[in-house]
């Protein structure tokens, strides 16, 4: 199965980055720069949690919405999600990222270390992906709609910036300052 090559970001005229590069680049900027807020969030607010209420839940999956949790279901729901595009077959379900012992593992000791370190993984396993995975059809479980594997992969990315959207909320009412979404280093993108 052929590969799809990834390059670095373009400094002048070149030939326009494919589909599957111009995602690589922006999903890795957009999981870098959330490890970013994480990594400046006091530790005390972490497990802080501003509303207390039987909405704030993500069904069985989440069930104590803080900081923490939001960052450890993005981390941890990518990680899932990519190995499973990889390995199953065309027509395949997308399962739920349902994993609680993985989720714990997020949490505990330094979770930005180990959101790097799943995250590194996860790339790996991209890095890979090649027209067979890009190509084929799934649908996914929590609603049973219909992707593309690159469809999908960008319906990750736009799961990750939504809940991103989240912390960012969170850190606001933490009376945490939120970074600047658009300080990306390098400036050069997709």
């Amino acid at each position: 199965m052929p590969q799809v090559a990834v390059s670095e970001p373009m400094s002048g005229p070149a030939a326009a980055p494919s589909e599957f590069e111009r995602f690589l680049t922006l999903f890795d900027r957009l999981v870098t720069e959330t490890s970013l807020w994480i990594e400046k969030t006091p530790q005390d607010k972490l497990d802080w949690v501003p509303v207390d209420t039987p909405q704030m839940r993500f069904g069985d999956r989440i069930s104590r919405i803080t900081i923490a949790s939001l960052f450890a279901h993005v981390i941890v729901a990518s990680y899932k999600w990519v190995r499973y595009l990889k390995d199953c077959p065309d027509g395949d379900t997308i399962p739920l990222p349902k994993d609680p012992e993985m989720m714990a593992q997020c949490m505990t000791g330094d979770t930005v270390a180990t959101a790097r370190r799943m995250h590194a993984e996860t790339m790996e396993v991209l890095r890979g992906y090649g027209e067979a995975e890009l190509g084929k059809t799934v649908r996914f479980a929590g609603d049973g709609s219909q992707w593309s594997g690159m469809g999908f992969l960008w319906s990750m990315w736009a799961h990750h910036a939504f809940h991103l959207g989240n912390l960012d909320t969170y850190l606001r009412q933490a009376d945490v300052e939120a970074p600047d979404f658009f300080s990306f280093d390098p400036k050069v993108m997709a």
